[in-house]
C-alpha cells in the first residue's frame, strides 16, 4: 500500500502594495518628485510597504491603471498636476478623471495626491467609487521656491503618518499640525510669503475630518 501525499494548505501572505505616481516634467513636480524620492519612499518601505513605481515616463494611464487594479494594492499616492476633476501623469497626460477609471482603482484604498484642486470633485468621486480615505487639495498648491522642502515636508507627512499606522483623522491633525508650526516660524522670521503659502495649503487640505465627502476618519493601513 503506497502512502498518498497529503495536501497541505499554505497561505500566502500578499505584501501591501504602495503605488507611486509621481511625474517629473518640470519645475514643480521635479522639485516635489526629488524630495519624495529621498524622503518619503524610503521612509514607506522601511514600514513593511513595497513600493511600485510609476514614476516619469511611466507616470501614464496604461501603467497606473494596471497597478491599481491589483488586490494588494492599498495606498496610492504620488505628485502631478491638476484640475476639479482630473489628475495627471507626465507632461499632463490624464491618469484619473472623473468618469473614467475603474472602481477596482479606487475601492479600498487610501488615495493622498500632491496636486492642485483635485479634491473638489475628483477626490469626492473616488470616495463614492470605494476609496476610504483621500487626501488632497481643492485649490491650487502653491509654495515658494526657497522653502520649497518645507512644503512638501508637511505634505508628504500625510504619506509617513499613514505608513506608521495611524487612523485618517490622526494623520490629518498631525499634518494641520506640522504646517501651523512652520507658517508661525515663518511669520516671526518675516517670511510673509511662505507664512501666508503655508497657511492656505493648510486650510485648503481635504480629508475625512474636514468632511466625510473624503472617507472614514477612522481609516488605515495598519
Amino acid at each position: 500500500m503506497i502512502d498518498k501525499p497529503q495536501r497541505r494548505k499554505i497561505k500566502i501572505k500578499m505584501d501591501a502594495v504602495v503605488v507611486a505616481i509621481d511625474s517629473n516634467h518640470d519645475f514643480a513636480t521635479t522639485a516635489a518628485f526629488n524630495y519624495r524620492q529621498e524622503k518619503v519612499y524610503p521612509y514607506v518601505y522601511e514600514r513593511g510597504f513595497f513600493i511600485e513605481r510609476c514614476q516619469g515616463q511611466l507616470a501614464s494611464r496604461i501603467y497606473v491603471t494596471s497597478a491599481a487594479r491589483r488586490s494588494n494594492v492599498v495606498y496610492l499616492t504620488g505628485v502631478g498636476h491638476g484640475s476639479y476633476d482630473t489628475f495627471t501623469g507626465q507632461y499632463n497626460n490624464p491618469i484619473f478623471t472623473v468618469g473614467n477609471y475603474s472602481t477596482e482603482e479606487s475601492q479600498g484604498k487610501i488615495i493622498h495626491f500632491l496636486s492642485c484642486q483635485i479634491a473638489a470633485l475628483l477626490g469626492v468621486d473616488f470616495v463614492q467609487h470605494g476609496c476610504r480615505a483621500f487626501f488632497g487639495y481643492d485649490i491650487d498648491f502653491i509654495f515658494t521656491v526657497q522653502s520649497a522642502d518645507i512644503f512638501f515636508e508637511c505634505d508628504s507627512e500625510i504619506d509617513r503618518a499613514f505608513a506608521e499606522g495611524l487612523t485618517a483623522e490622526e494623520v490629518y491633525q498631525r499634518v494641520y499640525t506640522l504646517y501651523t508650526k512652520y507658517a508661525d516660524e515663518s511669520f516671526w522670521q518675516g517670511d510673509l510669503n511662505t507664512f501666508k503659502y503655508l497657511e492656505t495649503d493648510r486650510d485648503h487640505l481635504c480629508a475625512p475630518s474636514v468632511d466625510r465627502r473624503w472617507g472614514d476618519p477612522q481609516a488605515r493601513l495598519k
